[in-house]
């Protein structure tokens, strides 16, 4: 069944499913609420002989009480013949069954409160595996944004049922004890007191429909409100330059005034529910006392006393009515924040890479190409029939225009999409067969864009590798053209480098980008435009670290300087997905083609 076309229960319990939580725990703290609401049945039955026993000022009708009678006759004769005596031994029971009552109840919220933050805990840990677990182009189609707001805030939200579970089970238990003990007192008076709960049931869906409805409409301002936040503050650079911050406040501004407003209704709703059934109560309690009095006579009804705590039930009764029809309103407001939840975990739409079986050996001869094409949506090809081989131990370029293919190549080389079936071999051996931890284990990627974590710059170079030795670690650091920079510093490689290595230059970012791969000691080495972002000076020293990081090993470059290439081993000419020329440097340009075009534009 659909997840749209489950009901609130059915999701909440698919929900506890997807987290491997059994909802039999929840038999414990059901439990001792099921106990404190027969503990609360005792005490009400135990108020009738009290008020009887002290409005008549005599207790010698104690012992003919049925089952409590029994219990009484077991006390000394002495007792029993000391009216107080007997009001102290009522009233002392009365305290007693309502303490236990109150302890079993804390009891009961206890557990229930232990149980639904284990569940709060498992759910956010469920939801970031699953996220780690989508393939990037889920990602590059969503917003982070939302995905924050969702483990924030939506992943509580979507619990709020379970929290209230425990509530709604004592309400609805105690409502049981109620009737019986209601029934007890008068049969006749409870058949004409049931009309009060269809009025109040009847009010209650009204607003539950209207709650529903606002929840959805909630949950997507919330998401809207988190997707503005992130989106301008991870661009605030662009914001600041083109001095749009009273702009984008404004638009701020009126996503969350729209949120707040929606916010707002639900709690009116909510809050109206309370006094609702309130004046409800008064009103049918009333009508119900005068008529009952004109149609069966007080004396056909109940003693006065029994009629006291008749009403006071009743007034009770209502109460715990509303929390029961109340627990539909709670299910309905977190239903929005739940579908989003458990959008998470449909896999349909994730774009999983998944790998295989085969653990990888090793590059023993070369990565082929074969008839490769390639798109990320099914509106337009990237790739087109793209045929090439990489040779182990050797250096291979691609070179092209920008929006070319260059990088989708580098992106199904890291695993980062899937390529068709029969379109990649690493010897011979289609590259989804292998596991994507053997694979990757012998594959280290420089970027043009640098990925940094805000923690510290040992955390950062060393982030993913284990049992990194000191030497190992200074030997990149070398290689890598670190060490000096890192001298400088007062810290050295504990000091701190911010959100995204905001206070690294952008040479400094690539550099330590370069020092993670030569650290990882790859056997396969892609540099994707990895001297992009440095200067002239610093593109040397790096250049003469590539030089040497690359020798032996078998690299994959795409190089926007065409000069940084020029001991490529084999050079691949991408131009609109498609290769349109390959081979040596010299070659390719005694042939005049699109790589001398590229070449003659560079050298002015």
């Amino acid at each position: 069944m659909p997840k749209s076309e489950r009901s609130n229960v059915g999701k909440t319990l698919l929900l506890l499913r997807e987290i491997r939580i059994h909802p039999a725990f929840l038999l414990i703290p059901l439990s001792f609420t099921l106990l404190a609401a027969a503990f609360e049945g005792m005490g009400m039955g135990l108020l009738i002989p009290i008020l009887n026993g002290f409005l008549n000022k005599s207790f010698a009708f104690a012992t003919d009480i049925p089952i409590l009678g029994k219990l009484l006759q077991m006390l000394p004769s002495t007792l029993l013949a000391n009216d107080r005596l007997v009001f102290m031994t009522f009233l002392g029971g009365f305290i007693g069954v309502y303490t236990l009552k109150n302890f079993l109840r804390f009891l009961a919220n206890a557990t229930m409160g232990y149980f639904s933050e284990r569940c709060l805990h498992h759910l956010r840990k469920a939801l970031f595996a699953k996220y780690l677990s989508f393939g990037k182009l889920f990602f590059d189609t969503t917003n982070v944004g939302h995905h924050s707001t969702l483990l924030l805030q939506f992943s509580q939200n979507a619990l709020y049922p379970l929290t209230a579970v425990d509530g709604f089970a004592g309400a609805l238990l105690s409502l049981i004890v109620y009737l019986i003990v209601l029934i007890g007192i008068s049969w006749k008076l409870t058949l004409v007191a049931l009309p009060l709960f269809v009025v109040l049931h009847l009010a209650i869906k009204f607003m539950i429909t209207r709650i529903k409805h606002l929840s959805r409409s909630i949950a997507a301002q919330g998401s809207a409100l988190g997707k503005k936040s992130i989106e301008i503050l991870s661009t605030i650079s662009l914001v600041k330059s083109y001095q749009t911050e009273k702009k984008e406040q404004e638009n701020y501004r009126r996503i969350s005034n729209q949120k707040a407003s929606l916010d707002f209704r639900v709690r009116l709703l909510l809050g109206m529910l309370l006094p609702m059934q309130e004046i409800i109560t008064l009103l049918v309690v009333s009508v119900i006392i005068v008529g009952s009095f004109y149609v069966f006579g007080r004396e056909q009804i109940a003693s006065a006393p029994s009629l006291l705590v008749y009403f006071y039930i009743i007034i009770n009764a209502s109460s715990k009515f509303g929390t029961v029809s109340g627990f539909r309103g709670v299910i309905a407001n977190a239903s929005g924040p739940m579908d989003a939840v458990l959008e998470i975990f449909d896999k349909e739409g994730k774009y999983f890479v998944r790998g295989g079986d085969t653990v990888f050996p090793g590059l023993q001869h070369s990565i082929d190409f074969k008839n490769l094409t390639f798109s990320y949506f099914d509106d337009r090809q990237v790739l087109q029939g793209v045929s090439f081989d990489i040779q182990k131990g050797k250096m291979t370029a691609i070179v092209g225009p920008t929006g070319g293919g260059k990088s989708t190549l580098i992106s199904l080389l890291m695993r980062y999409y899937d390529c068709p079936p029969g379109t990649l071999f690493i010897d011979s051996t289609d590259i989804r067969e292998f596991t994507l931890e053997s694979y990757l284990g012998r594959v280290a990627l420089v970027s043009q864009e640098t990925l940094l974590l805000h923690d510290t710059l040992r955390y950062n170079i060393t982030y993913g590798l284990h049992d990194v030795s000191e030497d190992r670690l200074q030997e990149a650091l070398k290689r890598a053209r670190l060490q000096d920079f890192i001298g400088k510093l007062p810290q050295g490689l504990d000091t701190l480098i911010g959100d995204r290595g905001v206070r690294l230059s952008g040479g400094e970012k690539q550099r330590v980008s370069i020092a993670r791969a030569l650290l990882k000691n790859a056997e396969i080495l892609i540099l994707d435009e990895a001297t992009s972002s440095l200067d002239s000076k610093t593109e040397a020293l790096i250049q003469e670290a590539i030089d040497d990081a690359v020798s032996g090993r078998t690299s994959i470059v795409i190089a926007h300087r065409l000069s940084t290439i020029k001991h490529a081993d084999k050079i691949i000419v991408v131009d609109e997905g498609r290769i349109v020329e390959q081979g040596m440097l010299q070659e390719l340009l005694e042939k005049e083609g699109a790589f001398f075009a590229l070449w003659e534009q560079q050298r002015f």
